[in-house]
C-alpha cells in the first residue's frame, strides 16, 4: 500500500505554503501519482482540527487521500482501529445533503469489506458543520465531541487497503464464487450501480418491449452485474438467463438456490423455455446464433417485457462468430439503450499491461514489471503437461486450447477446462500452454491455422488468459517463441 499512516497535525504544518505543502504531503502521506493534490483540502482540515482540538496522539493513525486501485474511488480520511473504521470527508462549501449522504452511503458500501463497525462523517469548512451517516441511509448534523471521541479511542490497526480492495474481493464471479455471490459478499462499482438502477427503473414504466445492451471488455464486471440484476428481479418475478456457452456447475447451483431463476444454454433454447418467464437476460450474447436471437426477439416483443443483452463485440473465438450479424442486430434492437462498462476490475493493471505486451511486443516499456507472471520453458509436451499439473497443485486453473474433433494434434493439452468451457468464468490464477502454433511476426503475436478451420488460435488464447484475476503462468514449448516473450521479463 502506498498510503502511510499519518498525523493530521503534520499534514497541516505547511498550510501557508501550498507548493512546499504538496511536496511534503505527497511524500509523507504516500499519495498515489494519480491522486490529485488539492491544497484546499489541507485548509479544510485545518478548520476541522480547530473544532476538534485533538492531541498529537489522537490526530495520528489516519490514511489521507486513499484511492481505490482501478475504481477511481477516493476517501479523504480513514482511520482503522481494531473494532471500527472511521471515515471523514472534507468539503469546503456546503452541498446538497442528498449528495453528501450519497457519498457516505457509497463509502460505507466499500468499507464493509473491512468487516468492522463503520462510522462516516462529512465536515464542511465554510459553515463549520459536521454531519454523520445514520443507519446507512440518513444524514444528520452532529456535534464535534462525537467525532473527537472516535478519534481518541481504539487501537490503530495497520491494514493493507490495496489487498482489501483487490479485484478478487470486489469482483466476485457468480459462477466460480457462487456461495459468495449468493451471500451478497461483493461490491458493485458506481458505474454498475447506475446501470442497474436504469434497468430496474425501466421496469416500473414498461409499456412495450424493451431491449437493453450492456457492453464492456473482459474483466469489467458484465456477468456480475447481469446476475446481480437477475437475483433482484427473481424475488417476485420469473427470470431466465440464457448463457451463450457451455453450462458449468455454478449455473446449476444458482438455478437450484435462487427461486424463480432458470438458466439455459443458448444451444438448448426452445420456445417453451422462454414462454413462461417474465424477464430474459442473455450472457455472452455476442455468441448467439441467429435462430436463438430470433426466438428471444419474438418472445420479448410478444410479452412486452425486457431483455438485457450482456456482450463484448471483441470476444469472438471463431470465424463463424465473426461472420454472424449478431452484434449488429443486438445494437439495432437496443438502439440508444446501451451502456458500456469501461473500468477493468478483474484484471489488475500489471495483468492488463502484460496481455497487451504479449499481443504486441512494441507495447512494452522498460519500466514495466510483471511480478505476477510466470514463464516456464519445456520443449517436451508430456513434461509440459506434468508441469501444468504441478501448477494446478499451486491453485492455478489450467485452461487448454480447445481442440478439434477431427485433428488430434492438440489432444496432448487436454484438461478439465478448455477455452470454450470457461466462457463467462474467472479465476484468481490461470495456467496455459503456448506451443509452436504461436509465433511473432513484426513483433505481433500470430498463429498458424487451427486444426478446426473455424477456430482462431489467438482469440482462444485471449479467451483463456483474460480469465485470470491476479496471476498467470505460461508454459512455452517453442524456443523462438520463448526468446520473444522473454523480452517482456528480463527488465534490461
Amino acid at each position: 500500500m502506498e498510503n502511510k499512516l499519518v498525523s493530521l497535525i503534520q499534514l497541516t504544518n505547511l498550510k501557508d505554503d501550498s507548493i512546499l505543502s504538496e511536496d511534503f504531503v505527497r511524500y509523507y502521506a504516500g499519495l498515489a501519482s494519480t491522486r490529485e493534490y488539492k491544497h484546499q483540502e489541507i485548509l479544510d482540515l485545518v478548520e476541522l482540527l480547530e473544532n476538534l482540538n485533538l492531541s498529537s496522539k489522537d490526530s495520528s493513525g489516519f490514511i489521507f487521500g486513499y484511492l481505490v486501485p482501478q475504481l477511481n474511488k477516493e476517501f479523504d480520511l480513514i482511520k482503522i482501529t481494531k473494532d471500527y473504521v472511521l471515515n471523514i470527508e472534507l468539503k469546503s462549501q456546503q452541498k446538497d445533503e442528498i449528495q453528501l449522504a450519497k457519498q457516505l452511503i457509497q463509502n460505507t458500501h466499500y468499507l464493509k469489506l473491512l468487516e468492522k463497525q463503520i462510522y462516516c462523517f462529512t465536515f464542511v469548512s465554510s459553515t463549520k458543520k459536521l454531519y454523520k451517516l445514520v443507519n446507512n441511509e440518513e444524514l444528520q448534523a452532529t456535534e464535534f465531541e462525537e467525532l473527537k471521541a472516535l478519534c481518541s479511542t481504539g487501537c490503530v490497526a495497520e491494514v493493507d487497503l490495496d489487498e482489501i480492495f483487490a479485484p478478487k474481493h470486489i469482483l466476485v464471479s457468480p459462477l466460480n464464487n457462487t456461495q459468495r455471490f449468493l451471500n451478497g459478499d461483493y461490491l458493485l462499482t458506481e458505474n454498475q450501480e447506475s446501470i442497474k438502477k436504469k434497468i430496474l427503473t425501466k421496469l416500473d414504466c414498461l409499456e412495450t418491449a424493451y431491449f437493453f445492451g450492456l457492453t464492456g471488455g473482459p474483466g469489467t464486471g458484465k456477468t456480475l452485474l447481469l446476475y446481480d440484476v437477475a437475483k433482484q428481479l427473481s424475488f417476485n418475478k420469473k427470470v431466465l438467463i440464457i448463457h451463450s456457452g457451455l453450462l458449468c456447475n455454478g449455473h446449476s447451483i444458482l438455478q437450484n438456490r435462487i427461486k424463480n431463476l432458470r438458466i439455459s444454454a443458448a444451444k438448448a433454447l426452445r420456445w417453451r423455455e422462454i414462454n413462461n418467464v417474465d424477464y430474459v437476460l442473455v450472457d455472452e450474447a455476442q455468441r448467439l446464433y441467429e435462430s436463438a436471437l430470433d426466438k428471444i426477439e419474438r418472445w420479448v416483443i410478444k410479452a412486452k417485457t425486457i431483455c438485457v443483452f450482456s456482450y463484448d463485440p471483441n470476444q469472438r473465438v471463431s470465424y463463424s462468430e465473426n461472420r454472424r450479424k449478431t452484434v449488429d442486430r443486438i445494437n439495432s434492437l437496443c438502439g440508444e439503450n446501451k451502456e458500456k462498462l469501461t473500468t477493468k476490475i478483474r484484471t489488475n493493471k500489471e495483468m492488463a499491461q502484460f496481455i497487451n505486451c504479449l499481443t504486441n511486443l512494441k507495447n512494452y516499456k522498460p519500466n514495466y514489471r510483471f511480478s505476477h507472471i510466470k514463464i516456464f520453458y519445456e520443449p517436451d509436451k508430456a513434461k509440459a503437461m506434468e508441469l501444468a499439473k504441478n501448477l494446478v497443485d499451486e491453485e492455478y486453473q489450467y485452461i487448454s486450447i480447445t481442440p478439434s474433433f477431427y485433428d488430434h494434434s492438440l489432444d496432448y493439452q487436454k484438461g478439465k477446462e478448455n477455452t470454450h468451457t470457461v466462457i463467462g468464468q474467472e479465476f484468481d490464477k490461470v495456467c496455459m500452454v503456448m506451443d509452436s502454433n504461436f509465433y511473432y511476426e513484426d513483433e505481433k503475436l500470430e498463429a498458424k491455422p487451427h486444426p478446426n478451420p473455424d477456430y482462431i488460435f489467438t482469440k482462444l488464447l485471449s479467451q483463456g488468459i483474460t480469465r485470470a484475476r491476479s496471476d498467470l503462468a505460461l508454459i512455452i514449448t517453442d524456443k523462438k517463441l520463448l526468446q520473444n516473450i522473454l523480452i517482456l521479463l528480463n527488465n534490461r
